[in-house]
């Protein structure tokens, strides 16, 4: 069982005028942390006006440290972009399930937005022993992080358009064995809807109060069920969320 920790910060800098990566000392824990999985963060200077904890994903490990990229849009999240080094905040995690590795594969990486983290992490492990193609998406030119292919709404950076767009062709042209994916829900849900046949391993978004399932306010739709993204997740099989419900 996760237990609750105050994690010395190593390093916070900004990545662009939304982003900041925040790098945590935590030799116990970094061997733990595995992509998919995620920390419950919240900043010492938020303590007394925000009570819950903010779900961030682990977007890779150097060494004793684990390393998280944020986006600020909240007084939580802002919180975070703040703390200096030699501070410490309070951690929880590492929390949730991860991806399944393969080897031998043409893998397809699907993010959108703050989804790209995890599948960064992702990508690093299997890079050696599969062809990786990465796409992602965001809103405009701050979202996009490096990748193959990149599409804006706006048009500011890569292509304009979603992400899901031009996903029938790349599917055939890299001939994908296994899709994996990480972003907004109706991102997710499109990937599934185009390629049903091919196997969908998705992450995904919620706002996780506990991260440790007794709230039950992120519950999903998943087989015959409903499955807490926090305790059950955050990576599902695509293929058994019903998406007509969400």
């Amino acid at each position: 069982m996760p237990r609750f920790l105050e994690l010395k910060v190593a390093d916070c800098k900004r990545l662009n005028a939304d982003y900041f990566e925040l790098w945590l000392e935590a030799p116990s824990l970094a061997p733990l942390c595995k992509p998919g999985m995620f920390f419950e963060l919240k900043a010492q200077t938020a303590a007394q006006e925000r009570k819950l904890f903010k779900p961030i994903s682990v977007a890779g490990v150097l060494n004793d440290r684990i390393s998280f990229i944020i986006k600020a849009i909240g007084p939580g999240t802002r919180a975070l972009a703040e703390v200096q080094p030699g501070e410490t905040l309070f951690a929880l995690g590492p929390l949730g399930n991860d991806f399944p590795l393969v080897e031998g594969k043409n893998v397809l990486l699907v993010s959108g937005g703050v989804g790209w983290p995890p599948l960064g992490f992702l990508s690093d492990l299997l890079k050696e022993r599969n062809k990786i193609t990465h796409i992602h998406g965001g809103a405009g030119a701050s979202d996009i992080f490096p990748c193959d292919r990149a599409y804006t709404v706006d048009g500011s950076a890569g292509e304009k358009g979603l992400v899901t767009q031009d996903l029938p062709q790349i599917l055939t042209d890299q001939n994908i064995d296994i899709i994996y994916s990480c972003g907004p829900l109706p991102m997710i849900g499109a990937v599934q809807k185009i390629a049903p046949k091919i196997p969908h391993f998705a992450s995904l978004e919620a706002y996780m109060a506990c991260g440790l399932g007794a709230c039950h306010g992120c519950v999903v739709p998943v087989g015959e069920s409903y499955l807490r993204v926090c305790a059950d997740g955050p990576v599902f099989n695509a293929a058994d969320i019903r998406w007509e419900e969400i």
